[in-house]
């Protein structure tokens, strides 16, 4: 008894040795592929620089005072540069009445002059005819004028006086205009009272202008 259970012991350990040289020989060998990395995106290209800051002050209607100013800004360190342009300068307020004809031009200052108004007077070159019936620096006077006028059954207009005129700027390049509005100008005794600080414009500087002509004629 103990002899068939040894022989059976013994064929089953053949028969295991047997299927396991079997198996290990149909095991397929797995190789590892070797992956190349993907190249990096190249950097996206820089934002191209922004102009560099540049302040200006003004505007200088009178040359000596303007002169003064550059060589107080210069003796502060600043580097300098003059640059001249045109503006458009309020001088106050314009009443006044169209008129059609000569006849009717002369009708609408008689009857001004007749309610007291002295100051009109004629414009008999003007393309429009006009009667002028006030120049005020306010605009509330301006248009309690124009409401006496309108009474006397005329169509009164109240017009802003505008003048182009050349000044003169000081551009100041390297310089941000907070820079310039943070008390310096007043530590190198510049007054800003009547002048701006302001980003100096993108165009390049204009030559001198010469005076134009009244956009609105002064009567």
């Amino acid at each position: 008894m103990i002899r068939i259970f040894v022989l059976v012991l013994l064929a089953l350990n053949l028969l295991y040795l047997g299927w396991s040289q079997w198996i290990s020989g149909d095991r397929t060998q797995l190789t590892a592929v070797a992956t190349s990395a993907r190249p990096a995106p190249p950097p996206a290209p820089a934002a191209p620089a922004g102009p560099p800051p540049c302040s200006t002050l003004g505007p200088f209607t009178d040359e000596p005072e303007a002169l003064q100013v550059k060589q107080k800004l210069e003796a502060a360190g600043w580097d300098v540069l003059r640059r001249e342009a045109s503006e458009t300068l309020h001088e106050g307020w314009w009443v006044h009445v169209d008129n059609a004809d000569l006849k009717q031009q002369a009708r609408v200052l008689d009857t001004l002059h007749r309610a007291g108004m002295r100051d009109a007077f004629a414009l008999p070159d003007d393309s429009a005819l006009r009667v002028s019936a006030g120049i005020f620096s306010g605009e509330d006077r301006a248009k309690d004028r124009a409401a006496q006028v309108q009474k006397l059954k005329l169509d009164a207009v109240v017009s802003e006086r505008l003048r182009e005129q050349a000044v003169i700027w000081f551009n100041v390049p390297g310089v941000a205009r907070e820079s310039m509005s943070d008390g310096r100008l007043a530590t190198a005794g510049i007054a800003l009272d009547k002048l701006r600080v302001e980003a100096c414009p993108p165009e390049a500087p204009v030559a001198p202008a010469e005076p134009a002509a009244d956009i609105i004629p002064a009567p």
